[in-house]
């Protein structure tokens, strides 16, 4: 007789005869399942592919089929609540890395359901909370992760897509959390979550509704071939911006900027929100000869007149807004670059922003 395993994430059960990689933590008694991974022989229905990063959807009769190839049949068939899960091909040992992306997507489509967030962010827990860096690619979050590591003793729950229930304001470790698979099978109440920016000092900033929500709508994982689940999705996220602690913040990598940093929330030293300023898109600088400049791409070529010259500090400025910034933020960053006094920098800032204003290539937000 075939073993059956049933696995927890979260408050969402899975029952499979398929022993799954990674889930060994997650490994749990016989229980009522919310989710049912079966095999089948059938061939899935014809239909048009939504191609959707290293998977391909295609929409059948009572759900959806995961592939990664048109002229393949193999894959797995999902219902439209993603309750029920059949492999095709029929059994056979183990879960191959592309069969475990669809079983992750899959799984986290009806944890949206349920009302969880899937954040792309390195979470910690310290002191019976959790604590998750967020941001942009490449900023630093599990960088800053592993300063609070090293620096006050927190510990990794989870290094890549921490959960998040929006009712409860809950995070929970996943199996599924990248290629290190650093992660726990623990859940601690959500304190904070850090949109993290670098800086030399450490700085925290309030951030108002929308901005929480913006960040939260680049950082979760969206359904976008499925618009009901992906609707259900912005109903959670727009719980989980109202209800969290969400803080811009500006620090450094270092074990001691992790320690300034917690001391700092701790304190509830933040600065005041303010409104965001960002670079549009469809334009690229680039450093010919020594000069910077800001060349017009795609759509953008029929309707900017020619490139635009920038200095050091116009350069600079730009590259800070490719991300939504203050106008306070920004003087911030310049004064932790550059050796000037403030009244200075205040000024030259003023200046390149009023140029951005008037060749309207920054947006408000």
């Amino acid at each position: 007789m075939e073993k059956t395993f049933y696995y927890r994430i979260a408050s969402l059960t899975l029952k499979t005869q398929r022993k799954m990689p990674h889930f060994e933590a997650f490994e749990c008694e016989e229980t009522d399942p919310d989710v049912i991974m079966e095999e089948t022989e059938e061939t899935p229905a014809d239909g048009q592919d939504i191609i959707s990063g290293d998977m391909t959807h295609r929409k059948v009769p009572g759900g959806w089929f995961f592939h990664s190839n048109p002229q393949t049949k193999t894959g797995l068939i999902v219902s439209d609540d993603y309750a029920r899960l059949r492999f095709i091909p029929k059994y056979r040992e183990g879960v191959t890395e592309k069969e475990a992306l669809f079983i992750r997507v899959a799984l986290e489509c009806r944890l949206i359901q349920m009302g969880y967030v899937s954040l792309h962010a390195a979470a910690v827990e310290l002191d019976g909370k959790a604590y998750a860096f967020t941001g942009p690619s490449g900023m630093g979050k599990s960088t800053r992760a592993e300063a609070w590591g090293s620096g006050i003793g927190a510990t990794l729950i989870s290094g890549d897509r921490p959960l998040i229930d929006s009712k409860t304001m809950t995070l929970y470790g996943v199996p599924w959390d990248g290629k290190e698979q650093n992660y726990r099978n623990e859940s601690f109440e959500l304190a904070a979550i850090f949109d993290i920016r670098r800086s030399p000092a450490v700085l925290l900033r309030k951030m108002r509704f929308e901005q929480r929500r913006r960040l939260l709508l680049k950082q979760c994982f969206m359904p976008m071939w499925d618009n009901l689940t992906a609707a259900a999705q912005i109903v959670n996220i727009s719980r989980l911006a109202s209800d969290a602690q969400i803080l811009r913040t500006f620090c450094g990598p270092e074990e001691e900027d992790g320690r300034l940093l917690y001391e700092t929330f701790c304190r509830g030293d933040f600065k005041e929100e303010r409104t965001d300023m960002k670079a549009k898109s469809g334009f690229i600088l680039r450093n010919i000869v020594g000069e910077h400049m800001l060349m017009p791409v795609d759509d953008n070529i029929g309707k900017f007149d020619g490139t635009v010259l920038f200095n050091d500090v116009s350069a600079f400025i730009w590259e800070k807004m490719k991300e939504p910034v203050s106008r306070d933020d920004l003087l911030k960053v310049i004064l932790d670059e550059y050796e000037v006094d403030e009244a200075t920098a205040a000024a030259d800032l003023d200046n390149v922003l009023k140029k951005f204003e008037e060749l309207e290539i920054i947006t408000n937000e």
